[in-house]
């Protein structure tokens, strides 16, 4: 087999293993998940399986790193002042992200062991304030900025965490317009 014709027998075998993933979560507790029960229904070896992932937990992270992937490009197509003076495109961008795999992204949040996930997503937001070459290095190095900017990425993944425990009855839309307004408002205390 050439070396292109392996490559896409692996990324066709991944897409196997992740679309039996995404089905069996939609019938079974995610810790009920088994290399057996991936396997049968993506219709190939145990072998292939091992070849690409060691066991479902790393299915799972493959997901959390293809978000966190995402939310870097994300971030890196905004400066920070931009961002806070009009933060609704950025946001937009995030809910029409997550609403391509709703289910899988809600499944995946409610999880046992979501939280270094989630703790991973705040350090990101936090990073990317953190680097931003728009924000004076005087400002980052200020206790005031990293009490403001962990408030704000902890506030930005508990919002969408509480959202997606079901505990908000509206539109990821909605939430988005209504964190730009805030975010607008408050934009000018995240730089003093």
């Amino acid at each position: 087999m050439g070396e292109k014709a392996e490559y896409r027998s692996a990324i066709r075998s991944k897409r196997l293993i992740r679309d039996a993933f995404v089905d069996l979560l939609k019938e079974k507790n995610i810790e009920k998940i088994t290399v057996t029960d991936i396997i049968t229904r993506a219709d190939i070896n145990r072998g292939t399986f091992y070849a690409h992932y060691q066991d479902t937990r790393a299915v799972i992270e493959q997901f959390e790193n293809e978000i966190i992937e995402k939310m870097i490009e994300f971030l890196g197509e905004f400066q920070f002042q931009n961002f806070f003076q009009n933060p609704l495109p950025l946001l937009l961008k995030i809910s029409r992200y997550l609403e391509d795999d709703l289910e899988v992204y809600r499944i995946l949040i409610n999880s046992n062991g979501s939280e270094q996930f989630l703790i991973k997503l705040k350090k990101l937001f936090v990073q990317h304030m953190e680097t931003d070459t728009d924000i004076p290095d005087k400002v980052k190095r200020s206790p005031a900025f990293f009490i403001r900017a962990h408030f704000f990425a902890g506030g930005l993944v508990n919002l969408y965490q509480v959202w997606f425990r079901g505990e908000l009855d509206i539109s990821l839309n909605e939430i988005s317009l209504e964190l730009s307004r805030i975010m607008t408002n408050h934009s000018a205390s995240l730089m003093e």
